[in-house]
């Protein structure tokens, strides 16, 4: 196995130096880890700042666009490791879906009075590990294309979800984790320190464990971490159910933000965290990025997207806008030398 640590502080290490085939900038942006992001979202904030006369700066609507981002934060972080391992999950809509749904079934409602109370975090998170399990299995063990396996889960779920749902609006009558979330610690909302817990504890795994190391090494050369002895599928597997569970605790606090449930609660959730996962820099050919460029990259476009709406910008340009800034993410992150079939 030293041989499959040294493979994976290697892809590591490696991770952030990875020249694009092509174009000085790309090769940049990758040298420099999150620093050109991080400029990015200082340029944006600054445009802005001047564009809503300082509107955007004050300490009210920062609180908004930390708050709007902690749950695409969350769900992002997880939707990354799938990528960062050379795949991508399609499966978020339909897991939040029909977590969401289980939220609002076995919470205190309109409909019953069967409550489960807190016990609703870990279940969700476990309901949403366990169609991670699935998905991974059924791509490690089928090799069928995660870009598949994931898509036909997703709308599995999402019938699911739809079918115990029965299209009904579950108003939630225990508020406890609502109250939560929305409380404030030396002004910050929980639902933000809940995000950035999240996203820490990712990255300590990301950064300071052996199996998250593996996850670098599948994602950049799969072929060359089985010869090196690291169990491929099983790490495979370990990011979809992580990121099932992820799915989960996002839809908990989903259903707690709106103080209802319903199927419809995880559409247009996956474009906006798949372009936050790209605008933070995590490849879509995997082997870079991490849970903190999730985060990064969702704050970047919550900002871009709060400070078009400040300034009135059209719905219908924002979401053109949104549509050009993945293109731009994903073409100045792509690595196309390892780039062959969609995995």
């Amino acid at each position: 196995m030293k041989q499959a640590e040294s493979l994976a502080d290697a892809r590591t290490a490696q991770a952030s130096a990875r020249g694009f085939s092509i174009g000085g900038a790309r090769q940049w942006l990758r040298r420099s880890g999150v620093g050109a992001q991080w400029i990015s979202l200082a340029l944006i904030v600054l445009a802005f700042a001047i564009g809503t006369q300082g509107q955007s700066l004050s300490w009210t609507n920062l609180q908004v666009v930390l708050s709007l981002a902690a749950i695409p934060a969350i769900l992002a972080v997880g939707l990354h490791l799938t990528i960062v391992i050379g795949g991508i999950d399609l499966s978020l809509q339909g897991t939040v879906a029909v977590c969401a749904v289980f939220v609002g079934v076995l919470s205190k409602n309109r409909f019953n009075d069967f409550d489960v109370g807190l016990w609703i975090v870990p279940i969700a998170m476990a309901i949403g590990a366990a169609a991670g399990f699935v998905t991974g299995m059924l791509h490690t063990k089928l090799r069928i294309p995660s870009f598949i396996t994931t898509l036909g889960i997703s709308w599995v779920l999402y019938g699911v979800a739809v079918y115990i749902n029965k299209s009904k609006l579950i108003s939630l009558l225990d508020t406890r984790i609502q109250h939560f979330i929305n409380e404030k610690t030396f002004g910050i909302a929980h639902i933000v320190l809940v995000a950035l817990l999240i996203t820490l504890v990712v990255q300590w795994f990301e950064d300071k464990t052996r199996t998250g190391r593996y996850l670098y090494a599948v994602g950049g050369d799969e072929a060359l971490a089985r010869q090196a002895g690291i169990n491929v599928e099983r790490i495979k597997v370990l990011a979809f159910v992580v990121a099932g569970c992820l799915y989960g605790l996002g839809a908990v606090l989903l259903v707690n933000r709106m103080g209802s449930a319903t199927s419809r609660a995880g559409l247009n959730l996956l474009f906006p965290v798949i372009t936050a996962v790209a605008v933070g820099g995590v490849s879509l050919t995997g082997g870079l990025g991490g849970a903190k460029n999730a985060l990064l990259g969702t704050l970047i476009l919550t900002v871009l997207n709060n400070g078009m709406v400040l300034m009135a910008v059209n719905p219908y340009a924002q979401t053109a806008v949104n549509g050009v800034v993945l293109i731009v993410a994903v073409a100045l992150t792509l690595d196309r030398k390892k780039l062959g079939f969609i995995k």
